[in-house]
């Protein structure tokens, strides 16, 4: 047999090289290999007994460096002498030789016969396929055998290019798996079956103006036939031959002519290449040819020269024009594209004021301008292409502009005065000039005084004189030795182009002794009760004069002091101006607590100032007293648990207050012990930790203390203390939707000890008409300042009322709630934001900051622990967040909502319209105090005037804010009217181009800032149709908080305007039409559902239909509702003499299943359909029937009706009644049908007695009639809010 393997390598590493080793050492030496063509013989005779497998590893190794070899296994079966394998008797002689277009696969190539030398005669041909395409790996050959026979076929296609010549190896086998092999070569020879191909196609270039003969480019092209008959290529031209020729060995391109590229830049040839044999492709005789297009591109030469598009050209620039800021562009044309222009300036550009880019042309200011140094330039341009050159003129106008600060001629800059008096005439003059303008040409200078507290002293005229206008003061507190004052000189007469320049002036006041001098100590000043006379202490003195006017004092007890006073106290003087104060008596705290001592007090002065001040002294306490049995009320509100908060402390009587370190307190009754822990050194009672009920606990909690007492003065001693704790559970929605008021002149322990809490809970109720359980004041501390107390509320029906709502009911009744508490109301919804610049420098947005640990107020009798909620600022204009909700029936999908049809609505399904009929509005949340805002809103009206919104102050009580902020939009006359007024003067927008009064639907915008004031109706931004202003006075922001009314107002504009001093005053006439799309700062907001409204149609659905006339008379118009009027009367009069007729005829008796005498009301109600006919047989009673409303007794409607005693009467009745019925039977009290009065409930508003419409009562019924004192009351709410529950009992009564 042979072995054979392929190496692909080239040369020397493709020589392969072959080695044969047994696998089983006792089989050595019986086979050898050929180490050059693998062929395996017989070593020596094989003496092993038959059969027998020799198992031997053949390796192939080539003879590269280094080596690589390749390993296989064998297997030769000894069989037994007498089994001979197959031989051939007829195989093919030569070598096969076959052209690479044979395409014959239905003839053999070759045939072979064998014989199977063993009595069977079966034999089996295959051809042993290779590992190459050499060797049939692809199948290119097929065998096909028949008995003896076997055929050698054509199986795939021949390429000679691919392949030159075959080795088929041939195997016949018997059935002992014994074979023969022989291998026939198949030959195969080439044809010319391949089309030159070009390669690497690029284009040509040849220079203009080159002589014939020039080289343009060498093209090249491939025949992939293998032999040197078939595979030679010649090239020759198809088209352009008087243009170009051909070299047909080389394929070089050479020119026949002289190229203008000016005349033609490129051309395009064919280049034919041919072999050199007839095809075996077409079989026309011809050789094969291929076709190739090349681009030629005659090359540019600088043959032209540049040239201006202009000889002379003009520019300007403005003086002012930044550096390398653009003045003009210049360019020059040249014919060549291979000659690239370079521009330059060459003359009259002095110290190089401008600069040319050298590519483009574009001239720029390379240096500061200066109008009043030179007022035009005189640029000489270039132009050059490396040959030729051309020229052109720039001229450059310099413009003025207005860059030059006013400059102050010199002045005295100090002035000296005296304090406290009104000069007349200048204090001082000051005069400045433009520089931009000539010297003897008026200036249009405008003088301003730059601090604007300053104005109300003093001002300064267009000449530059500065005047008093109130008198200067000296000393302090608000007055000061030296007064700074700044000025600033603006030109051109102020305006907004206007550049300024400040100076500065010092008015420095001499002193007059215009102030008394006055205690200068820390108090009060402590004196023991009990103690014998003696000094108390030392005084001391200040005065705000000067030296020369103050010390030394004189002190003396102010002869007009009371009596007990003048017998308490005595001012001595140790001769040295030392003044002491002396107790010239013993003092008993518990007959007077402070002693307010009035001190006369003078001074060293020219003209010496008496003052009188007052020192407090404090009379110490000593345990002097026994106390006494005491009771106390603590009142909680329990938000999110109340965990070891101290709420209170165990009080007794007892006239010591500084005796708390003698006591002892401790637990009289175990009751309430495990909620409640006591301090006893201290007596404070704290909420104790219990997980289970800490976030619900409420109720009310009696508990009982023993105190323990013992002095040097008296003996130990015991007595009780009661305390009754009262906790109420308030909810989170209680506190986001609370309202808030700031007062001065009252403490947090005067408001609760004086029940000012109670009685503002109990104004609250009356105002919204609502159970004063409804009405939560739960935050009551004082601000950090100490100056103001901050108190929170809520209140609701059945949702909580929105702070709009509460806000601006309290607003408009400021001060009736100032008689009521007795202190001032310095804010009404506290705002930090609303004094400018107080907490942020621009932009400034309020956040309600929710503590969990309660704060508590504490007086003796009274304690008070409630939810410490506080504003804080935050310096942002940022959008309220966006609720995770969707409203009116939206349902959520991912971030978005996706709404019902069939309305307009928003993101959050808001509904985003509301209508208005002339005598209504809708309150809506304030606008956050942005640097920058925009209202978007659009309108639909068809009358002339209404106010479309105003936002601003409610009411003027003499507030000490002084804060007069308001916006507000109306249509005057048909047009848009804007007014805005940042607290100090009133800014006037009118748009007087697009009438909006006209019943269509129109866009209005309204952007400020702390520049620009600005209203653009219909997206219209032409100057005609926007108004632009700035805003009047010093301030920059709009500083509001009270609610957004949105289509008229509930004050009279006209009289807040005139109290508050506003420039202009918006009207207070109703909107009539719809109101859309209120955006502020891209916020949506939800005119569905107002905080507050009053005549609004939410959805623009209800707004009274305002008429046409479309030119018909009037007086057939109203003759059209005079006849509609009588027809509704003859109908109502039908209708009614029906009903009375039916009733004549109606029998009670009726009994008959098919027939319901049945007085249903609305055709809707849920019984009609299952309705027990037994139902309306009439129980027969001895005493006459009464009405459902009889039976609660003719009352007031303002009178709490006996509902238990109608429930218990009731249920005695039924159960008194003779019948077969069971007593648990359900009864039907208040069934629809004959001989009932009563309506259901959905139709309560259909009676005509408006007395019986009142149902306000039905909220003292108890927590379950509060929902339908809700729904039907007079001052309910339409408002839903289904994620806050209040617990209420389960009793009737």
């Amino acid at each position: 047999m042979r072995i054979s393997a392929t190496d692909i390598d080239d040369g020397k590493n493709s020589i392969v090289e072959y080695d044969l080793q047994p696998m089983d050492e006792r089989e050595r030496g019986y086979f050898r290999v050929d180490r050059n063509t693998g062929v395996i013989t017989l070593n020596r005779t094989i003496d092993i007994k038959a059969p027998y497998t020799f198992r031997l590893n053949a390796t192939a190794t080539d003879q590269g460096t280094p080596s690589q070899s390749s390993s296989t296994e064998l297997e030769i079966l000894v069989v037994d002498s007498d089994k001979q394998p197959p031989a051939y008797i007829d195989i093919p002689s030569t070598a096969i030789e076959l052209h690479e277009n044979f395409t014959d696969y239905k003839h053999p190539i070759a045939t072979f016969k064998a014989k199977s030398n063993i009595p069977e005669k079966e034999l089996v041909f295959t051809i042993v396929q290779g590992r190459t395409e050499q060797t049939n790996k692809m199948n290119t050959f097929l065998l096909e055998s028949e008995n003896d026979m076997a055929y050698l076929k054509l199986g795939g296609q021949l390429d000679y290019e691919r392949v030159t010549d075959y080795i088929i190896t041939i195997r016949v086998q018997n059935k002992y798996n014994l074979a023969a092999e022989t291998v026939v070569n198949v030959a195969i020879k080439d044809v010319n079956d391949n089309i030159p191909i070009f390669k690497d196609v690029a284009a040509g270039t040849v220079l203009e103006h080159e002589p014939p003969g020039a080289p343009v480019m060498q093209v090249r092209a491939f025949d992939a036939d293998g032999t040197y008959e078939f595979n030679q290529v010649k090239y020759e031209l198809n088209d352009h031959r008087e243009l170009f020729e051909i070299d047909e060995y080389t394929g070089n391109i050479t020119t026949k002519i002289t190229f203008d590229r000016e005349e033609k830049d490129s051309y395009v040839i064919k280049v034919i290449a041919m072999d050199n044999a007839e095809s075996a492709l077409l079989l026309n005789g011809q050789p094969n040819r291929g076709q190739q297009s090349f681009h030629i591109i005659i090359g540019d030469t600088n043959d032209n020269p540049p040239k201006f598009t202009q000889k002379n050209y003009q520019a300007e620039a403005l003086e002012n024009a930044n550096l390398n800021a653009l003045v003009t562009e210049i360019r020059a044309v040249d014919n060549d594209t291979a000659s690239e222009v370079y521009y330059s300036i060459v003359d009259g550009n002095p110290n190089e004021q401008f600069k040319m880019e050298p590519n483009t042309g574009k001239i720029r200011v390379n240096k500061n301008l200066d109008y009043e140094t030179t007022t035009s330039y005189n640029l000489r341009v270039r132009a050059f292409d490396g040959i030729y050159e051309d020229f052109a003129d720039v001229i450059i106008k310099i413009e003025n502009v207005n860059d030059e600060r006013p400059r102050f001629l010199d002045f005295n800059r100090n002035a000296t005065i005296p304090e406290e008096e009104l000069r007349e005439g200048c204090i001082v003059k000051v005069e400045a000039y433009d520089p931009d303008l000539p010297r003897d040409v008026d200036q249009h200078i405008k003088y301003y005084i730059v601090k604007p507290e300053l104005e109300e002293f003093m001002r300064i005229d267009d000449t530059g004189c500065l005047t008093l206008i109130k008198p200067l003061d000296r000393d302090p507190p608000n007055g000061y030795e030296k007064w700074q004052i700044y000025i600033n000189a603006k030109d051109e007469d102020g305006g907004p182009n206007s550049l300024h320049a400040p100076t500065e002036i010092t008015i420095i006041l001499t002193d007059i002794n215009d102030n008394a001098p006055y205690l200068d100590m820390p108090g009060p000043v402590v004196w023991p009760e009990n103690k014998d006379p003696g000094v108390i202490t030392k005084l001391h003195a200040n005065d705000n004069d000067g030296d020369n006017n103050g010390p030394p004092f004189h002190f003396e007890l102010d002869n007009f002091a009371p009596d007990v006073i003048q017998k308490g106290f005595r001012i001595t003087d140790d001769g040295n101006s030392n003044y002491q104060i002396e107790a010239i008596r013993r003092f008993d705290r518990e007959q007077q607590k402070t002693y307010f001592v009035p001190i006369v007090i003078s001074d060293n002065g020219i003209r010496p100032m008496t003052g009188t001040s007052t020192l407090t002294v404090v009379i110490g306490d000593e345990n002097d007293n026994e106390m006494k049995p005491g009771h106390s009320e603590i009142f909680v509100y329990n938000y999110k648990g109340l965990s070891s908060s101290v709420i209170g402390r165990v009080f007794v009587e007892d006239e010591d207050d500084w005796d708390l370190p003698d006591k002892t307190f401790g637990w009289k009754s175990s009751e309430h012990r495990d909620k409640f822990q006591l301090d006893e050194a201290t007596g404070d009672i704290s909420v104790m930790y219990n997980p289970i009920y800490e976030d619900v606990l409420e109720g009310t909690f009696d508990l009982e203390f023993s105190v323990w007492e013992e002095s040097r003065l008296f003996e130990r001693h015991t007595v009780d203390a009661s305390v009754r704790v009262v906790i109420k559970k308030i909810p989170e929605i209680a506190i986001d939707r609370s309202g808030s008021i700031r007062l001065a002149n009252i403490t947090a322990e005067e408001f609760i000890a004086l029940s000012k809490r109670e009685e503002l809970q109990k104004y609250i109720g009356k105002l919204f008409n609502i159970s004063t359980d409804n009405v939560d004041v739960f935050t009551a501390f004082t601000t950090k300042t100490g100056e103001f107390l901050d108190v929170r509320f809520s209140a609701h029906g059945s949702p909580y009322y929105m702070p709009e709502k509460i806000n601006g009911k309290l607003a408009e009744h400021q001060s009736e709630l100032e008689d009521l508490i007795g202190g001032k109301v310095y804010m009404v919804n506290i705002d930090e934001c609303l004094i400018e610049k107080a907490s942020c420098e621009s932009s400034c947005m309020n956040v309600l900051i929710k503590h969990e640990r309660p704060q508590t107020v504490r007086t003796n009798r009274t304690s008070f622990v409630g939810v410490h909620a506080e504003i804080q600022t935050e310096c942002s204009c940022s959008s309220p967040p966006a609720e995770n909700i969707c409203y009116n029936g939206g349902t959520m999908v991912g971030k978005t909502c996706n709404c019902p049809e069939g309305y307009n609505s928003g993101p959050r399904c808001e509904v985003i319209d509301v209508g208005f009929s002339g005598d209504g509005y809708a309150w809506y949340q304030p606008l956050t105090l942005c640097e920058s805002g925009r209202i978007n809103l659009q309108l639909e009206t068809g009358t002339d005037n209404g106010l479309v919104f105003y936002v601003g102050p409610l009411s003027y009580s003499g507030s000490p804010l002084k804060v007069k902020d308001f916006m507000s939009l109306e249509v005057s006359n048909g047009f848009a009217k804007l007014l805005v007024d940042y607290g100090t003067g009133t800014s006037l927008l009118e748009q007087k181009e697009v009438n909006i009064g006209d019943g269509r639907k129109h866009d209005v915008e309204i952007k400020w800032n702390s520049k620009n004031i600005e209203l653009i109706v219909d997206s219209c931004t032409m100057r005609t149709c926007m108004s632009l202003a700035a805003p009047v006075g010093t301030h920059e922001f709009l500083n509001v908080n009270g609610p957004v009314q949105v289509g008229g107002t509930s004050k009279n504009l006209g009289a807040l305007g005139s109290q508050l001093g506003w420039t202009y005053v918006p009207t207070s006439k109703g909107f009539v039409g719809c109101i859309s799309n209120f955006t502020f700062n891209d916020h949506v907001y939800n005119l569905g559902e107002p905080s507050y409204s009053v005549s609004a149609s939410p959805g623009c659905s209800r707004i009274l239909t305002q008429a046409v006339t479309f030119g018909i008379d009037t007086n057939f118009l109203v003759a059209l509702l005079v006849c509609i009027a009588v027809l509704l009367i003859l109908i109502l009069a039908v209708v009614v003499h029906k009903r009375k007729s039916d009733d004549m005829y109606k029998d009670h008796d009726d009994i008959r299943e098919n027939i319901i005498n049945y007085e249903d009301e609305g055709g809707g109600e849920g019984d009609m359909t299952g309705y027990d006919l037994n139902v309306l047989r009439l129980q027969h009673y001895d005493g006459d029937f009464k009405k459902p409303h009889d039976l609660l007794g003719s009352r007031p409607h303002d009178e709490v009706p006996d509902i238990c005693g109608f429930l218990d009467g009731k249920k005695r009745q039924v159960d008194e009644e003779n019948t077969d019925e069971p007593v648990d039977n359900l009864r039907h009290y208040a069934y629809e049908g004959d001989g009932n009065s009563t309506g259901s409930l959905s139709s309560l508003a259909s009676g005509t007695d408006d007395g019986d419409l009142n149902f306000e009562y039905l909220s003292d019924f108890g927590p379950r009639f509060r929902k339908l004192a809700d729904m039907y009351g007079e001052h309910s709410s339409d408002e839903s809010e289904g994620n806050y529950e209040v617990p209420g009992s389960e009793s009737w009564c």
